[in-house]
């Protein structure tokens, strides 16, 4: 395939497509989301492609709806969605494998585990051949080239295409940052990354001083280190010298959470609470409960974990105190490391679904009309929060940079976290849910009974580590 422009340049006809044909999968239970009022094409390739986040709310929808109408018209090329949770996309997956009647694409973000066990297909030539390879920033890809490692068991390899990435960030209230006299500049983006250890306590502190930080169950932080599923743990051990994978290292044959990283990362988040410096509730604090307490003023920070919370909750919802300036934007804190890029939206060519080199340049014509191009990716952003993997296209384009806060959150926040930051992932291995989720929940809810039962705190979290550590392995053992 030779390096291709813009498809949107060379495009000649204009087209109507009929409503999608379902997969058959969605027979066993997936929850299949077509494109209304088409005419079939003939003789051009057809693409299905499940996207999870398409479930996700009307906005992300009707805007997705739109750009593959727009592509379609444009290429001949069909592309049949179907929107399929992320709580149930690995499920669904094996079923429709099971079938022999998997898409061609998938979404994967949170569940890159579907990929594992052969299902992904190497597309290492084909990303040579894509102007994407061009422009996409060596970080983003750094993070796709774990997954395909630990997707098919070999260095180097690719199995995804991506579509952004979404960054992990603070955000700050400054009101409360004004009583604890605090200049914005010493927790944004201008200061870099603060280390959990040397800079967080004595910020905490003076935060707890404060008229808000007096108030019955108000607390400087919540999220800091908060849950045990994979989209934490796969950020904030690494972020304390572990693998970049989280609970397992990056070739997926080991736990790592038996480790002094993984401990040391467990271990702060039960004394940040125990100094009250995290919510005594932040283990079992999910993203609305967290994002809420930051709203009402409870909590002096909020650690957003990608840019969706930025457009879906915070500018949509808060948009006056956002235009006030009543936040700012900071960058991940770290232990020592700097690792931050733990969610990679991104396509997943599924091997067994492409008959042809047809269908395969009709994919990679797709995800590049859809991700390289510039206006194209500034949208994206907006409505799904899916940050360029382009440097140049954060700096240099108009990410609706009208404001201050603006301008804090992409080309301070954004650009400096895909320019600084080594990017954790979640591990994309056989059975993640249950290694990345319900072992690392159990490991937690553990530590605490030990703790209310009097055991020392360096006993419990090597006691619960190793167990999961235990647990872990033998999940990966069987699933190899």
């Amino acid at each position: 395939m030779t390096q291709k422009q813009d498809a949107a340049d060379t495009a000649a006809n204009s087209s109507t497509i009929d409503r999608r044909n379902f997969l058959k999968a969605a027979g066993a239970g997936v929850t299949a989301t077509g494109l209304t009022g088409y005419v079939g094409f003939q003789g051009n390739p057809t693409l299905d492609v499940w996207l999870s986040y398409y479930t996700e709310g009307k906005t992300k929808r009707q805007y997705t709806d739109n750009l593959i109408r727009q592509y379609q018209n444009q290429t001949g090329t069909q592309i049949n969605v179907t929107g399929v949770p992320y709580t149930s996309v690995v499920t669904e997956f094996q079923s429709a494998r099971a079938a022999g009647n998997v898409p061609h694409l998938v979404e994967v973000m949170t569940r890159p585990g579907i990929l594992a066990g052969g299902a992904g297909m190497v597309v290492n030539d084909l990303w040579q051949s894509s102007t994407l390879a061009d422009k996409a920033s060596d970080k983003v890809m750094q993070g796709h080239r774990v997954w395909g490692a630990q997707s098919t068991g070999k260095k180097g390899n690719l199995v995804t295409f991506p579509l952004g990435f979404r960054p992990y960030f603070t955000a700050w209230r400054t009101d409360w940052l004004n009583q604890a006299n605090i200049d914005p500049s010493e927790v944004n983006h201008e200061a870099g990354s603060l280390h959990w250890r040397n800079d967080m306590p004595g910020i905490y502190d003076r935060l707890k001083q404060t008229q808000m930080g007096q108030r019955q169950g108000s607390f400087p932080d919540t999220t800091g280190m908060k849950q045990s599923d994979e989209e934490y743990l796969s950020l904030y051990i690494p972020q304390h010298g572990g693998s970049l994978s989280g609970v397992v290292n990056v070739a997926a044959t080991e736990a790592t959470i038996d480790s002094q990283p993984a401990r040391d990362a467990i271990k702060m988040q039960f004394e940040y609470i125990n100094r009250g410096y995290f919510h005594q509730n932040s283990i079992n604090h999910g993203d609305e409960e967290s994002t809420t307490l930051h709203w009402s003023g409870q909590t002096a920070c909020n650690h957003i974990q990608d840019s969706t919370d930025l457009w879906g909750d915070y500018l949509e919802e808060q948009g006056q105190a956002m235009r006030n300036g009543q936040y700012t934007w900071g960058l991940p804190m770290n232990a020592g490391t700097k690792a931050a890029l733990a969610w990679l939206p991104a396509l997943g060519f599924i091997g067994d679904a492409f008959t042809n080199q047809q269908q395969q340049d009709a994919a990679v014509d797709f995800i590049e009309w859809w991700v390289g191009d510039t206006t194209r990716a500034v949208q994206n952003a907006k409505n799904l929060g899916f940050v360029p993997v382009s440097p140049n296209q954060i700096q240099n384009a108009d990410f609706f940079a009208q404001t201050n806060m603006h301008e804090q959150f992409w080309r301070g926040a954004c650009l400096k976290t895909l320019q600084q930051f080594k990017p954790a992932v979640i591990p994309a291995v056989p059975g993640a849910d249950a290694i990345t989720y319900d072992i690392p929940r159990g490991m937690h809810q553990s530590i605490a009974q030990q703790l209310q039962q009097g055991t020392g705190m360096d006993q419990a979290v090597n006691q619960a580590t190793s167990q999961a550590a235990t647990e872990i392995n033998r999940l990966l053992q069987r699933n190899q």
